[in-house]
């Protein structure tokens, strides 16, 4: 028989008993349809977070770490000195870093704020993170209005996530936040730029100050003007300051008693005989804690992704941890996967119990159609021919299932894309319709349900093929 002999005689038997072969038919499309769904739910997000990732530019990302046995990229947010075996990051190290092979440029990363509450409008927030670092394009934010932090900037402007602008109240309108004045509440004990130390109290009786420098500093309100607000990104609730700020916020102003006036306060009373009240000396010492105890990051760029694992291999033989984007990304991708299979299997348990409907409506079609193969026997038809005749119309079954499946997966996917869009947009990302049916999972679902139809009717059809002629020609 020819293979157009198999598909006329295929789409015949089926339209024979249609309402059993719909019946069938639509099983097959449930299990096709709640494959399609959940792979592209699957494929979509993966899709996505490939894109926002490439997008960050975090696939050429070296991230550097002071503690020297990171393995992981997201393990390099380590806040230097706070360990006997770190390596202090300093600016010399970042020089050393740039000359790496394919190294294009170095960010210097800075997370340890010593603000507490940002207020805007009668509102109060308690900030959650503090960061800055180089405004030199190695780290890059999706800018949803205004501005990102540049290079000229110094002190006295912050870029804030919208998280922190949906509770000021301006979700639906951050561009009107832009420009803004807010207030910056520090921590207690802050001693960095904007404090007002006051000096030590001079006891009467000429004796030391019985308070320290310090210890009675209240919090500082410092005045920041908004500039722009960025997508939360990986990173909620974060205000972003610029480096130079940082550092100044992070200085440690402390008025103490040098050499100098240690020799102007015995001075006084050189000359004098007797009593000899002295009047005590002290001068504002402000010391670069950021330069004390290095960075807590470094993020180098290189020139192309493939070059990222080699760049970290040589960034450690300088001492320091270091470790590319690439192991944690695979983390997540292997999450997906692991959620894939799982969503899959799922849909596969429909496809199964779709199987079992085919086998079903196969054996029925043997069971009323024995003369008719009997009579094919009779005049010649091999039980080859039979037999595939029979796996032909299985496999046919298993197809239209299918294709109808693959179908109304896209219309609930096409729907499904309209209420990801609203999320999307409230969250103030750019992107849309992340859920989609790649060409290979149309492929696969459809190629899938006409295998599993056509492994479902090998059973019914090497029945039909074993029938006696004589006895089917006898059958009623």
């Amino acid at each position: 028989m020819k293979f157009t002999d198999y598909i006329r005689l295929a789409f015949r038997n089926i339209r024979r008993q249609k309402l059993r072969s719909a019946l069938t038919i639509f099983a097959v499309v449930i299990g096709a349809t709640s494959v399609t769904i959940m792979l592209a739910l699957v494929t979509g997000a993966k899709s996505f977070f490939i894109s926002q990732v490439e997008a960050n530019g975090t696939l050429q990302q070296v991230a550097i770490s002071s503690k020297t046995d990171i393995t992981n990229f997201n393990d390099a947010q380590h806040t230097g000195g706070n360990c006997d075996s770190c390596v202090k990051l300093t600016d010399t190290l970042v020089g050393k870093v740039k000359t790496v092979p394919h190294v294009t440029g170095v960010a210097r990363v800075e997370g340890q704020g010593m603000l507490e509450a940002i207020s805007y409008g009668g509102k109060k927030l308690s900030t959650q993170q503090t960061t800055a670092y180089d405004a030199n394009g190695i780290i890059n934010n999706t800018v949803l209005a205004g501005r990102d932090i540049n290079v000229s900037d110094t002190t006295g402007v912050i870029t804030i996530t919208s998280d922190y602008a949906d509770k000021f109240g301006f979700k639906h309108n951050y561009q009107a936040l832009v420009g803004k004045d807010v207030q910056l509440q520090t921590q207690q004990f802050y001693t960095g730029v904007g404090a007002n130390i006051q000096p030590p109290q001079q006891n009467p009786d000429g004796s030391p100050p019985g308070n320290g420098p310090g210890q009675t500093q209240v919090p500082t309100v410092l005045t920041a003007k908004i500039v722009g607000i960025v997508s939360t990104d990986n990173n909620s609730a974060t205000i972003r300051v610029p480096l130079d700020w940082m550092r100044g916020m992070q200085e440690n102003q402390m008025y103490q008693q040098t050499a100098a006036d240690q020799a102007a306060q015995q001075a006084q009373c050189r000359n004098v005989r007797g009593p000899c009240n002295q009047t005590q000396h002290f001068t504002l010492v402000v010391t670069d804690m950021l330069a004390q105890n290095g960075y807590s990051s470094l993020i180098a760029k290189v020139d192309n992704s493939k070059n990222a694992a080699g760049a970290a291999t040589a960034i450690k033989k300088l001492g320091v941890g270091a470790a590319d984007a690439q192991a944690s990304i695979n983390q997540q991708l292997t999450i997906f996967n692991v959620i894939g299979l799982v969503l899959g299997g799922i849909g596969g348990i429909a496809m199964a119990v779709a199987a079992i409907g085919v086998v079903n409506t196969m054996i029925m079609a043997i069971l009323e159609r024995t003369r008719e193969i009997g009579v094919m026997r009779a005049v010649g038809a091999k039980r080859s021919t039979i037999r595939a005749l029979f796996t032909f119309e299985a496999s046919m079954l298993g197809f239209a299932g299918g294709v109808v499946g693959v179908a109304v997966g896209f219309g609930l996917t096409r729907i499904a894309n309209i209420f990801v869009n609203k999320q999307l947009a409230s969250q103030s990302v750019k992107v849309h319709n992340i859920i989609g049916l790649p060409l290979w999972l149309v492929l696969a679902v459809v190629g899938i349900s006409t295998l599993i139809g056509m492994l479902a009717g090998l059973y019914p059809a090497a029945r039909a093929a074993r029938l006696d002629p004589v006895e089917a020609l006898r059958y009623e």
